[in-house]
């Protein structure tokens, strides 16, 4: 199972990170555009109203040159009236001779305070006769200028505001593939490995959906071989052996739970009176029964010996309740053996009679043998003590040690016959051990409500 994402609680989705970018990017653009142009503008509006009133001088000085030296004062007055009222910008112009004092002077009916002056020489013959001075009113300009500059100001925000739409637009196209992938990977994070990506195109977002997409092919493969893994040995067992894949040998280690063995009861006999595809149907029926009753209890089938099976409980996931887990498995098993037996019974077939060994204690879990050949094996003195109590046990009936029955998940929980001491092989002293005769009764409620459940799976089996 993959790990869920947990992204930081402060976010900046790469959305508004592109937008933002974009739309700084466009502002600073425009920006420098409608600075450009004021300043373009407000010098191309100053060169030609200078060359406007340099014209205006000198085509007055040189009007004025013969009347200056002629001392025609009313001439000069007149001709400044006409120039005047005749042009509306001029301001205030006056004639001065070499002294610089006035000759003639006109102004205009209005007056303005946005005036520049001007300067030409009035010359006769190359020789300096005087000057004429220019005040212009420039408010005009200024103006215009100004509205030019509204203009331009509004055309900007106008294409701003297109600009704005163009980068939403863009960043949300080249966003949401993205967006998309990301609600994939959460999907895939809940252990779905099946979801719809994005359409790729030619680009690096394709690029990585691409990738994705191999990668979520890895899953798949990795999932299926850990399924098949799991018809051959325990699920459990798969899933340690995948979980890093890094690590070619799991090594030993010491682990605590709890040891089932099953036995089928004469089976030497049984395979002799029986066809092999009849002793096949009875170790599927037989094996079915054990692996959904230690799967109820979450326990482990870890072996099949022969007409045998080893299961196992907290070996491979921690459960400080293993034992009282192991009895349970082992009880509701027996409840589907005696329902088995009946519907034999009924078709004119044999009973089948198991026997049941449980202990609980420290073994050694790992991987042992070689890198051509190794196998996922538990061993130990409790393994060995476990599979002596089966042997010892009698048949339809679980036997179990003290350790099961002192353990405190098991404390006060189960109903035994007398204690019994028995001389195990291999074991210099006597055993302390216990029938199992039931469970405390909220205990046998859940038996017959699972056991319920069972037969109706293998019904539909």
């Amino acid at each position: 199972m993959l790990t869920r994402l947990n992204p930081s609680k402060i976010r900046f989705p790469l959305f508004w990170q592109m937008l933002l970018a974009m739309t700084l990017l466009l502002c600073l653009t425009i920006f420098t555009l409608w600075s450009y142009l004021q300043f373009d503008l407000n010098r191309l509006l100053q060169a030609q109203t200078d060359t406007f009133a340099h014209t205006i001088s000198q085509q007055a000085a040189d009007s004025a040159a013969e009347m200056v030296m002629a001392d025609d004062q009313l001439a000069l007055s007149s001709m400044l009236q006409g120039l005047v009222s005749k042009t509306q910008n001029i301001q205030n112009i006056a004639v001065y001779d070499e002294q610089h004092r006035v000759l003639a002077q006109a102004q205009a009916s209005k007056t303005s305070d946005r005036v520049r002056s001007y300067e030409a020489d009035i010359l006769f013959h190359d020789i300096l006769a005087g000057k004429i001075e220019l005040s212009l009113d420039i408010s005009a300009i200024r103006d215009s200028l100004i509205n030019t500059q509204k203009a331009l100001a509004f055309i900007c925000i106008g294409i701003a505001f297109l600009a704005l739409l163009t980068s939403i637009f863009l960043a949300r196209k080249l966003t949401a593939p993205l967006k998309h992938l990301q609600e994939v990977v959460q999907v895939v994070a809940h252990g779905k490995l099946d979801p719809t990506l994005p359409h790729s195109n030619n680009d690096e977002v394709g690029d990585l959906i691409h990738s994705f997409r191999h990668m979520l092919q890895g899953l798949r493969d990795k999932e299926s071989i850990e399924h098949k893994f799991s018809s051959y040995i325990s699920k459990d067992i798969a899933q340690d052996i995948l979980s890093d894949l890094q690590v070619s040998k799991k090594p030993l280690r010491a682990v605590s739970g709890s040891v089932l063995f099953v036995d089928i009861v004469g089976f030497t006999q049984l395979c002799e009176s029986q066809s092999p595809q009849q002793i096949a149907d009875i170790l599927n029926q037989y094996y079915f029964l054990l692996h959904q009753a230690a799967k109820m209890y979450r326990g482990s089938v870890d072996n099949y010996i022969g007409d045998g099976a080893m299961l196992t409980f907290g070996i491979h996931k921690e459960d400080h309740k293993h034992s009282i887990n192991a009895v349970c498995g082992a009880q509701i098993f027996i409840r589907l053996c005696d329902l088995m037996n009946s519907q034999r019974t009924q078709n004119n077939l044999p009973p089948l009679q198991f026997r049941l060994g449980l202990h609980c204690g420290e073994m050694l879990a790992g991987t042992i043998g070689s890198s051509e050949r190794m196998q996922f094996t538990i061993s130990g003195d409790t393994v060995n003590l476990a599979a002596r109590l089966c042997d010892l046990a009698e048949p339809g009936k679980l036997l179990i040690s003290s350790d099961i029955y002192e353990h405190p998940s098991t404390h006060q929980l189960l109903v035994t016959e007398a204690a019994r001491s028995l001389k195990v092989k291999g074991k210099s002293h006597s055993i302390k051990t216990f029938n199992i005769v039931r469970l405390a009764p909220k205990f046998n409620r859940l038996l017959m409500q699972q056991e319920a459940e069972l037969k109706a799976m293998q019904a539909h089996e």
